[in-house]
């Protein structure tokens, strides 16, 4: 077995990354993920970025380990075909726009009227219900409509975007947990008339989820926090600090260190804010104080002298920096992988470890449509069901991409 969900089927038909960042999760974890592209045009990230002709490193990132169909759902062949591939399938992944996936004929009704036990993942801007539900959503605009755009940047500056596509990442794993639940329920419920395996998550959702605790700090003191920098909005010290030649960061988890801490610093004023609050309330003296002292050595002695103390610290590290980190390194978090295409690229690898399963790349990134004929072949009653489909445009106008096969 190469991984927990290596009896899993999964289909999705999805673009960009909310939904492939799901697929992917799946993928790594042993699922069989068969992503159905668009004939001839495929999934949009595919020449968004650098990389090789129709696999740029976006889509690379996101589609690992995965196998490619091509599949026009408009025509009436493409529909029947996708309604057999799914009859057979564990997991549906779908993030088309509101309403798009019944025009097709693979909405949840007309999946499930196939396979009863289908667990059918819908990922939407702003979900499937509320006064939004129909308008197109995007992770940059729901950054800003969801409000994490509003506390991030420089402190007393004006917002800015998280550095990486937060909603869509975010709304990703979501899914993925929420295809884990029901498939916990399913198997609980085996065989239940009463299972009901559709869910829905929003881009919104998920950034309105992980504001967390400013919503619930709004409703106890009606202030509406602005951007906060590389501080922490309810903790002191808690953030970047400038040295000698670089930066460092590191924060004081409790009150009950904070006499180790003034003492590793070596500045006798601060024993005088010996709690959080007192800090918070002083906080810009005793921030002051905290980064005259940190300018003075360079980041080596801080990290030396933080972890000697027992205080959670690092440095400012880059894209190169955490490419090339021993850390990244140990946990498999970086995977030099050889495409056929590509040639040697970076992948980033599976955030959760197994002591019995190893996270793996086990196929490339897919060249578009490159697995057609392997799965409809197999999913198709016969040779003739094959030929219809085909000639009926299943597979698009050529009847599937010849230069992937």
């Amino acid at each position: 077995m190469s991984g927990p969900l290596s009896d899993l089927t999964v289909v999705e038909m999805t673009v960009h990354r909310a939904g492939p960042f799901c697929g992917a999760l799946l993928a790594d974890l042993g699922a069989d993920v068969i992503k159905v592209e668009r004939p001839d045009v495929g999934d949009p990230a595919r020449v968004q970025g650098p990389g090789p002709e129709g696999k740029s490193g976006y889509f690379m990132a996101n589609n690992r380990n995965k196998r490619s169909v091509e599949l026009d759902l408009k025509s009436e062949a493409g529909t029947e075909a996708a309604l057999a591939l799914l009859a057979d399938a564990d997991v549906f992944v779908e993030n088309f726009g509101y309403g798009v996936a019944e025009k097709l004929g693979v909405g949840y009704e007309a999946v499930r009227e196939v396979n009863e036990e289908i667990v059918y993942a819908s990922i939407k801007g702003y979900g499937e219900t509320g006064p939004h539900r129909e308008k197109k959503g995007l992770d940059l605009i729901l950054q800003a409509e969801g409000g994490i755009m509003s506390v991030t940047g420089p402190a007393g500056g004006d917002p800015v975007k998280v550095g990486q596509a937060i909603g869509d990442l975010t709304a990703g794993m979501f899914a993925t947990i929420a295809v884990l639940a029901r498939l916990h329920e399913r198997g609980r419920v085996d065989g239940s008339d009463d299972f009901v395996g559709k869910f829905d998550v929003g881009l919104y959702d998920a950034i309105v989820s992980i504001m967390n605790e400013y919503l619930t700090f709004h409703s106890m003191t009606g202030e509406v926090p602005g951007p906060q920098g590389t501080t922490h909005q309810s903790i002191v010290p808690y953030q970047l600090f400038e040295t000698a030649d670089d930066y460092v960061v590191t924060g004081v988890p409790s009150d009950e260190r904070w006499d180790d801490f003034v003492d590793l610093l070596g500045r006798e004023e601060l024993r005088e804010y010996p709690t959080n609050a007192d800090r918070v309330a002083h906080e810009e003296r005793v921030v002051g104080v905290i980064a005259e002292e940190f300018a003075s050595e360079p980041t080596a002695y801080w990290l030396e002298r933080l972890t000697e103390y027992g205080f959670p610290n690092g440095p400012l590290n880059d894209v190169a920096d955490v490419v090339e980190s021993e850390q990244s390194a140990a946990r498999g978090l970086v995977r030099r992988h050889e495409d056929p295409d590509g040639g040697e690229v970076i992948l980033p690898g599976h955030p959760v470890h197994f002591p019995d399963y190893e996270t793996a790349i086990r196929r490339p990134t897919p060249r578009l449509g490159e697995h057609t004929d392997e799965v409809f072949a197999a999913v198709a009653d016969d040779q003739t069901t094959l030929d219809q489909w085909r000639e009926g445009g299943a597979f698009g106008p050529q009847g599937s991409n010849p230069a992937n096969r």
